[in-house]
This record gives C-alpha cells, sequence and structure tokens, in this order.
C-alpha cells in the first residue's frame, strides 16, 4: 500500500458503515464514497452517490433483517478487498445467506470511488427460485464433471 494511512481508516469505517447500516443510516455513507461513485453487484450496475443509496434503500424494501458481517480486510497496493458475511429474511428463499468479496477503489481523496461485488449468484439465488431454479440446476449439473 502507498503512504496514505487516511485509506486504511476509510476502508475501517466503511466496513462499519455495512455492518451498522439501518434505513435511517443509509445517507451516512456519504462522507465515505465519492459523488460519482461506482457499485456494481450481481443485481447492479450503477453510478452516483444517489444511485448507491438506491441500492440500500431497495435492500430495506425488499428483505427483512438484513446483516452484513465484515470478516476481513486485506490489501493489493491501493485496493482494499473485504470478505463477508450477508444474512437476510427473504420472502421466496426464507432465511437466506451468503458469503462475498468486495473490491474497493479510493480516489485521490480516500474517498471509495468503485465498490465491486463478487458472489456466485447462480449457486446462491438463482439456483434456489421456484420454477427457474430448478432449470438452472439442471443446467448446472449437465456442465459440471
Amino acid at each position: 500500500m502507498t503512504e496514505r494511512p487516511d485509506l486504511e481508516a476509510t476502508a475501517r469505517q466503511y466496513a462499519l458503515f455495512f455492518e451498522e447500516v439501518t434505513p435511517e443510516r443509509i445517507e451516512d455513507v456519504h462522507e465515505l464514497i465519492s459523488d460519482d461513485v461506482h457499485f456494481i453487484d450481481p443485481f447492479n450496475d450503477v453510478k452516483g452517490r444517489a444511485n448507491f443509496e438506491k441500492v440500500f434503500h431497495k435492500m430495506y424494501e425488499d428483505v427483512q433483517e438484513p446483516r452484513f458481517k465484515i470478516l476481513d480486510l486485506a490489501w493489493s497496493g491501493d485496493l482494499c478487498f473485504m470478505r463477508w458475511d450477508f444474512t437476510c429474511k427473504q420472502k421466496l428463499l426464507g432465511n437466506w445467506g451468503v458469503r462475498g468479496v468486495t473490491e474497493v477503489h479510493f480516489d485521490k481523496d480516500a474517498k471509495v470511488c468503485a465498490h465491486y461485488d463478487y458472489w456466485d449468484a447462480s449457486r446462491h439465488f438463482y439456483r434456489k427460485l421456484p420454477v427457474i431454479g430448478a432449470m438452472i440446476r439442471w443446467i448446472a449439473s449437465r456442465a459440471a464433471i
């Protein structure tokens, strides 16, 4: 990592934001992210602070009791990687959880300018859905050894 300890402080605060976020505290992320932040996960590809916040508002509309637990922070140069567990209650799936990794990029002001989530949406989400889940499981079984 470069001589920018402010990145580590921002990363720790960013991780804490995820662990403590509530619908009323989504805007707390303002001080940590850039105006043009880029957010990608298996469902979204959005740019800008307002759209970033919409992702969280939608999460609270779609699921109950969402929780992030940050397990690790790791660094490669100025990139931070967060390994996490996410759990919630979901209408179609009941109690649901997934483990993933987030790649976090910082701008020159040590604000988060990119957040890329990596997790297996096929295995942990689509295969569990009614109707299409059976088709996806069949396709996966045909591709497996």
